[in-house]
């Protein structure tokens, strides 16, 4: 009996869809498959919790740049789930070229603003796969927050608002709010939000001492406005520093996105009813035990002694690495494919060459 586990590929498949070409393999090889798609907070949350109770309801919004489009808020009673990356995250502006001083925030507060209207009591913010640095201007404006510059003017909802920002009017929200997160960093310093995720949305090197001065005076505006510490919790640098901001304006506590997902699809349980668990996701790193879905999978198989194999597109681990971690295989698209390109051009063949190996090893020779 195997648990299939796995996140997303990124920009190439889903995570039902590495579930079902696992599964295939595995099930032709004559293996129980218990397929159980993953997510972290990041692309795929929305999906991973309308199959676990939740349902979606449509609603406008406005993408990564400010461009209308059609956003997906999870409902369960009167509390709402809204996913950054569906809403206005980096997948929603993939067909333009990367510019982080316009990418915004502004339709996840959109998307949270219009879920509060609709009656939610409680509003749950997935924060993974953002395309901003904006601190989470954007959302605050979106849910009604004035952010000033120094001559008393609106800022625009994104970075190149972020730096001129000087003041904030406070208003009442309402509700009980918590952002998921997948990862652990700061809002400011060597390992904040700037320093880290500017890069990854485009920002050039030259721009990184401008961008984090201001992001450090936005932190200290927001402890002064809110009356409460932000720079160094953990978690606040997520999504540019949207955790931070929701932290601050909104009361939010900032949890993990895998150990949610996991509590809701009772992933303990299912790993503890499987013999062999598989996971995977588009890039194995360092980065997936630093809040990510697969991590997480790992660790728990780990501890209730499963062996627990995985299935990438890439790795950037040594095989020393991931068998520290009580990995027993790592089966990458890039090494059958050749490269990652070749392996990108092709995800589900590569994927589905991927699995028969996987099958392969785990089928007893007659």
């Amino acid at each position: 009996r195997v648990l299939v586990a796995p996140d997303k590929f990124k920009a190439t498949l889903s995570a039902g869809e590495v579930v079902t070409t696992i599964a295939l393999e595995l099930q032709a090889a004559g293996h129980l498959v218990d397929g159980l798609p993953l997510a972290d907070g990041g692309d795929g949350t929305i999906d991973v919790v309308l199959d676990h109770g939740f349902e979606g309801r449509e609603t406008p919004t406005v993408d990564g740049h400010g461009r209308p489009r059609t956003g997906v808020i999870a409902w369960r009673g009167d509390e709402a789930i809204v996913e950054m990356a569906q809403a206005c995250g980096l997948a929603t502006v993939i067909d333009l070229v990367p510019d982080p001083w316009r990418a915004s925030s502004l339709g996840l507060g959109l998307a949270a603003r219009a879920a509060l209207d609709a009656g939610a009591s409680s509003v749950t913010l997935a924060l993974g796969g953002s395309a901003s640095i904006d601190g989470g201007v954007g959302l605050l404006e979106g849910l009604g927050f004035t952010v000033l510059d120094r001559r008393g003017r609106q800022v625009t909802p994104d970075l190149a608002g972020l730096v001129k920002v000087h003041a904030i009017e406070s208003r009442e929200v309402g509700g009980v709010w918590r952002v998921l997160v997948d990862v652990s960093n700061p809002l400011v310093g060597a390992q904040g939000a700037v320093r880290v995720f500017g890069p990854q949305k485009g920002l050039p090197p030259r721009d990184l001492p401008r961008v984090s001065a201001a992001m450090c005076r936005w932190a200290s505006l927001l402890e002064r406005v809110f009356a409460i510490e932000i720079v160094s919790t953990s978690g606040g640098g997520a999504a540019g520093g949207v955790a931070a901001a929701a932290r601050a304006a909104l009361g939010a506590s900032i949890e993990s996105g895998a150990e949610y997902v996991a509590g809701l699809t009772r992933l303990r349980e299912r790993v503890h009813a499987a013999e062999v668990v598989v996971t995977g996701e588009g890039a194995f790193d360092h980065q997936s035990f630093g809040g990510k879905a697969p991590g997480l999978v790992i660790d728990i198989a780990r501890e209730i002694g499963r062996p627990v194999y995985v299935v990438a597109g890439v790795s950037g681990l040594a095989e020393g690495e991931w068998r520290s971690r009580g990995v027993a295989g790592v089966i990458t698209c890039s090494d059958l494919a050749g490269s990652s390109q070749a392996a990108r051009r092709e995800p589900g063949f590569w994927l589905r060459a991927a699995a028969a190996q996987l099958a392969e090893r785990l089928t007893p020779s007659s």
